[in-house]
């Protein structure tokens, strides 16, 4: 015996219109999300140059972060050569008080 059972056609209808309904907010909310995406693209893209001529200055030689790097190498080098050569008069020279 095959009985089948029919949904009455209002019952029906409202499962329809809750679809569509449903379906309806699916898409907005797949359109906010590519108007998101593509706005965010476009930021990056916007950020990709300028970040491209900083990476370039970092990478620059003749930068001035790179001058003055070398010239606090250069000052530390002394500081601690004159504190080793110091230390060196004072070990050698017992009469020599250390401040």
């Amino acid at each position: 015996m095959n009985i089948q059972h029919r949904r009455p056609r209002t019952e029906t209808n409202e499962i329809r219109d809750l679809l569509e309904a449903n379906l309806g907010a699916l898409h907005a909310l797949l359109d906010e999300q590519r108007r998101m995406i593509a706005d965010t693209v476009r930021a990056v893209d916007g950020m990709r140059a300028e970040l491209r001529a900083e990476l370039h200055a970092l990478g620059n030689g003749h930068a001035p972060w790179v001058k003055a790097l070398d010239e606090t190498r250069a000052l530390l080098y002394v500081a601690l050569k004159e504190l080793i050569v110091g230390q060196a008069d004072v070990d050698t020279n017992p009469g020599v008080m250390s401040a």
